[in-house]
C-alpha cells in the first residue's frame, strides 16, 4: 500500500499523559505519531493535510486483550471478519481469544489466527492470540468442563509451537496438576500469563505469582465464591480469596468487564477495583461473542453451545441463563464503566488504551499517542460516538462515510 500522506489532527481534545488537553494537535508521518501536543508548542509541518477535530475526543486506538468474536464472526473461525466488525466500535488493536475445546482444534484454530495476524484492510490488526484454556478449573466458567485439562508437557509444548512467537496472553488455573511448569513455559515463550476460571488457594496463588503469573481475567467473575465460616468455629475475620490477593499485590495487572446491567460485576465491586488496580494496572474487556452487533438471537459457540441475547441487556447467556461473555463493544464498555463508576473520560479511557497494552508487553509500540508508535487513533463524540478511527495512520473507519462492508 503506498505510505499515507504527512496528516495533521487540530483543534481536538487529546489524551495525552492520561489527560485530556484541549486545542492539542496529532502530527502522523508514515504510520507513526510525529509529535502531539498543545497547539501553541506543536506546529503543524508545511504542506501536511489538516483534519479538524474540533468538538471530538482523540484517544489512542483501543486495544482488546479477550474477544472471542464479533458481528457474527468467531475467533476461531474469521479473526479478519472480527476486525472489520469491531474497527467502527473504536477497537484498533486485538487479541482474538480461544475458548477451551479439544487440542486437535485449538491447534487448528490457532494456525487461522496465525495466518491472518496484522493489520486488516478496513478493520483493526490482529496482534496476537489468546489461549482461554484449556487449562481451565471446569467448575469455574460457560466452557465445556470436558474440555478443561490438567496441563502435560507435552500439550504445552504442542500448543507454543504452532503460536511461532504469536502467543501474547494464556489464562490457567493454577491450582491444576502441572499448571506452574506451564506457566514457567508459556512466560519462557514470551506470553503474558494470567489467572483465571481459578478457586485457587493463597499458597497456590503465591506460588503461580512465583512461576510467572502477573494479570487477571475478568476480575470477579469465574472465581471461586466467598464461603464464611460456620457459626460454631467462626471468629469475625474475613476469609481471604484470589481477588482479595489480586487487588492487594501492586505486581498484578487485571481486566474486567463492565456491561450494561452489571450482570458480571457489581457497581461497587468495580469501583473497589478502581481504587486498589490505580496507575494503568485494570483493563477494560468486551469478553465478547459473536452476536456482538447483530439482532437478539440464538448464536453458537466454536465449542457447540448456544449462547442466547436478548433485550435489555449486552450479555451472552447460556440456555440455562449462565452468564456466558458479552455482546459488547469496547465503546459500549467504556460508557459502562462511566455509568455504574462516575469515573472520569480520561481514566476510562486509558482502561481500553493504556493498561491492556501495558498488560500483553506492547506498551512500546501502542496504547499511547507517544512519538514513535504506531499511529493508532479512534476519534470520539462527546456522546462518546465512534467517529473515524485510524490504524498505521491510515483511515479505516469513518462514520460519515460508506460501509466498508
Amino acid at each position: 500500500m503506498p505510505e499515507a500522506p504527512l496528516l495533521a489532527i487540530v483543534n481536538g481534545s487529546v489524551l495525552l499523559d492520561r489527560r485530556l488537553v484541549d486545542d492539542a494537535v496529532v502530527i502522523i508521518r508514515g504510520g507513526r505519531i510525529a509529535a502531539a501536543g498543545p497547539a501553541r508548542a506543536t506546529p503543524v509541518p508545511r504542506g501536511a493535510r489538516r483534519l479538524d477535530a474540533r468538538g471530538l475526543v482523540v484517544s489512542p486506538g483501543f486495544l482488546d486483550i479477550h474477544i472471542h468474536g464479533s458481528g457474527g464472526c468467531r475467533a476461531e473461525d474469521d479473526a479478519p471478519g472480527m476486525a472489520r466488525h469491531i474497527i467502527r466500535n473504536g477497537t484498533t488493536w486485538f487479541l482474538p481469544t480461544l475458548m477451551s475445546d479439544q487440542v486437535d482444534r485449538m491447534l487448528a484454530a490457532i494456525d487461522r489466527v496465525r495466518a491472518a495476524l496484522g493489520p486488516q484492510a478496513g478493520g483493526a490488526t490482529i496482534g496476537g492470540i489468546h489461549l482461554e484454556g484449556p487449562y481451565l478449573n471446569p467448575k469455574y466458567g460457560a466452557q465445556r468442563s470436558s474440555s478443561n485439562v490438567a496441563p502435560d508437557p507435552h500439550t504445552v509444548r504442542r500448543l507454543i509451537t504452532r503460536c511461532r512467537g504469536a502467543l501474547r496472553l494464556v489464562t490457567i488455573a493454577p491450582e491444576r496438576p502441572g499448571a506452574l511448569a506451564a506457566i514457567r513455559a508459556f512466560r519462557r515463550a514470551g506470553a503474558t500469563v494470567a489467572i483465571g476460571h481459578s478457586d485457587a488457594t493463597e499458597p497456590q496463588y503465591l506460588a503461580a505469582r512465583r512461576a510467572g503469573i502477573t494479570h487477571a481475567t475478568h476480575l470477579f467473575n469465574a472465581m471461586a465464591r466467598q464461603t464464611w465460616p460456620a457459626p460454631d468455629n467462626y471468629r469475625g475475620v474475613k476469609t481471604v480469596g484470589i481477588e482479595e490477593l489480586i487487588l492487594a499485590d501492586a505486581g498484578m495487572t487485571a481486566d474486567i468487564m463492565a456491561d450494561a446491567t452489571a450482570a458480571h460485576v457489581h457497581p461497587t465491586m468495580l469501583r473497589v477495583a478502581c481504587k486498589c488496580l490505580d496507575g494503568g494496572r485494570l483493563s477494560l474487556i468486551t469478553d465478547a461473542m459473536s452476536a456482538a452487533g447483530l439482532p437478539f438471537g440464538e448464536y453458537r459457540l466454536a465449542d457447540g453451545q448456544s449462547v442466547f441475547t436478548t433485550r435489555g441487556e449486552d450479555v451472552a447467556r447460556l440456555a440455562n441463563g449462565g452468564l456466558c461473555g458479552s455482546a459488547l463493544s469496547l465503546c459500549g464498555a467504556l460508557r459502562n464503566w462511566m455509568k455504574h463508576t462516575g469515573a472520569s473520560l480520561e481514566s476510562a479511557l486509558t482502561m481500553v488504551t493504556e493498561a491492556p497494552a501495558r498488560a500483553v508487553g506492547v506498551f512500546a509500540r501502542r496504547g499511547s499517542l507517544t512519538p514513535g508508535k504506531v499511529a493508532d487513533l479512534t476519534l470520539l463524540d462527546r456522546r462518546l460516538r465512534v467517529r473515524r478511527v485510524f490504524v498505521a495512520g491510515r483511515e479505516e473507519f469513518n462514520l460519515a462515510a460508506p460501509s466498508h462492508e
